[in-house]
C-alpha cells in the first residue's frame, strides 16, 4: 500500500523588510512548503520599492499568490494557521512573539541575533522547551549553512592542514539604510548595534569553529552619540590566535566585505570577494586552488534544515538555540570589554 504523502509545511512570513523578503524568496523554493501567509503591521510593506542590503536576493514580487496579507500577528495565527513562520521583525520583538508562536504550537525560525542579551535568549529557550505540538525553534545564523564557511569547518574538524594557527574575521558595511522608515538599527536600544547584529555573524562562526571562548578582550570606536561604529575583538580559544573586527560606517562606495584568513599549519585560505580567487586555499606544498562549493546561499540551506527537522528527517546537528544564546553571552562580554578596555572572562 502506498505511504501517504506528507502534506506540505504552512509558512508564514512575519515582518517583510529586507530580510522578509529574503526568507519569502527562498522559502519559495522549498518542496513540501507553502507560503500560505505575510503579516507586517505597515502594509506599505506589500508593494514597498526595494532597495538592496549587504547581499542581494531579495525577493520583489508584489503578487504573493494565494498567500494571505495580514497587518496583526494573533489574526494571522487564528486564522491562516501555520505550521512555521519566519520572524524577521526588529530585535526587541523576537522574544514575545516567538514564545507565542510556540505556545500555539507554531515552530519558528527567527533572525539573529536571538534577542538583544542572554537573559532575553535565556526566556525564548524556556518558551521553547514549553511549546505545544512539538513546536521547534531554531536561529537564523545562516553563515554556518553559507558553502565558503562550511568548507571551513570541514578543514577545521578534519585538520586536513593541520592545527589552526590563527584565524581572522572581518565584516564591513556601510550604514544600514535597506528597511523602510525609521532607521532602527541606528538604535543601540533595538538592535544591539554594530556588534550585535552585524559583528555577531563572525562571532557565531568563531564559537561553531572553536568552541565557546574562555574570555574577550575588545576595543572599539564610538560616533558623537556614544554609538559603536567598529569593533575588534581578541577570542581566547585556548590555542589558536583568533580575532575578528565589524563595522558599518563604511563608505557606501567600498561596499560590503565579509572576509577571513585562516592560517593551518599546512596552508593558508582566504575568503575575499574582491580578490580574482574569492575562496582559495594556499597548501604549503603544490600549488594554490579553488575548491569547489555547493551552489546556492546559506538563507537557502538554513531554510532546507530547518524545513527537514520539521519533517523528522536526521540531519547534521549545526544548530541549536543554546549556541545561539552563547553567541550572544560572547557579544554581550565584548560590549563589556570594549568599554572598560579590560579583557572580560565569560562564564
Amino acid at each position: 500500500m502506498a505511504s501517504k504523502k506528507k502534506a506540505e509545511k504552512r509558512v508564514a512570513i512575519v515582518g517583510f523588510g529586507f530580510m522578509g523578503r529574503m526568507h519569502y524568496g527562498n522559502w519559495k523554493k522549498m518542496k513540501g512548503a507553502k507560503v500560505v501567509a505575510i503579516c507586517d503591521r505597515d502594509k506599505a510593506q506589500f508593494t514597498a520599492p526595494i532597495t538592496g542590503g549587504n547581499i542581494a536576493g531579495a525577493d520583489v514580487a508584489t503578487d504573493f499568490g494565494d498567500a494571505a496579507l495580514y497587518d496583526d500577528f494573533d489574526q494571522m495565527l487564528r486564522e491562516a494557521k501555520p505550521d512555521v513562520i519566519s520572524l524577521t521583525l526588529p530585535t526587541p520583538l523576537h522574544v514575545p512573539l516567538t514564545a507565542k508562536a510556540l505556545q500555539a504550537g507554531v515552530s519558528v525560525l527567527c533572525e539573529k541575533p536571538m534577542a538583544l542579551n542572554a537573559v532575553e535568549c535565556d526566556k525564548m529557550i524556556a518558551a521553547a522547551k514549553k511549546a505545544r505540538k512539538g513546536a521547534k525553534l531554531m536561529v537564523a545564523h545562516c553563515l554556518r549553512f553559507w558553502p565558503s564557511y562550511m568548507y571551513l569547518k570541514k578543514l577545521v574538524e578534519s585538520k586536513k592542514y593541520g592545527k589552526v594557527v590563527a584565524a581572522s574575521f572581518r565584516r564591513f558595511s556601510a550604514p544600514p539604510g535597506w528597511q523602510k522608515g525609521t532607521n532602527w538599527f541606528a538604535d543601540e536600544a533595538k538592535s544591539g548595534g554594530v556588534a550585535l547584529d552585524l559583528h555577531i555573524h563572525d562571532t557565531d562562526m568563531v564559537n561553531y569553529l572553536f568552541g565557546m571562548p574562555k574570555a574577550v578582550t575588545s576595543s572599539a570606536a564610538f560616533g558623537k552619540h556614544g554609538e559603536m561604529q567598529y569593533i575588534s575583538t581578541l577570542y581566547d580559544v585556548g590555542g589558536a590566535a583568533v580575532t575578528a573586527e565589524g563595522s558599518w560606517v563604511m563608505t557606501s562606495t567600498l561596499g560590503f566585505e565579509a572576509s577571513y584568513i585562516v592560517t593551518f599549519e599546512k596552508a593558508v585560505v582566504i575568503l575575499d570577494g574582491k580578490r580574482d580567487k574569492p575562496l582559495c586555499v594556499y597548501p604549503s606544498k603544490g600549488e594554490a586552488f579553488e575548491p569547489k562549493l555547493p551552489a546556492g546561499e546559506g538563507y537557502e540551506y538554513e531554510i532546507r534544515w530547518f524545513l527537514d527537522v520539521l519533517n523528522g528527517k536526521k540531519v547534521e546537528k549545526v544548530i541549536t538555540p543554546e549556541q545561539s544564546r552563547d553567541s550572544v553571552k560572547i557579544v554581550d562580554a565584548e560590549r563589556r570589554s570594549a568599554k572598560s578596555g579590560k579583557k572580560v572572562a565569560i562564564r
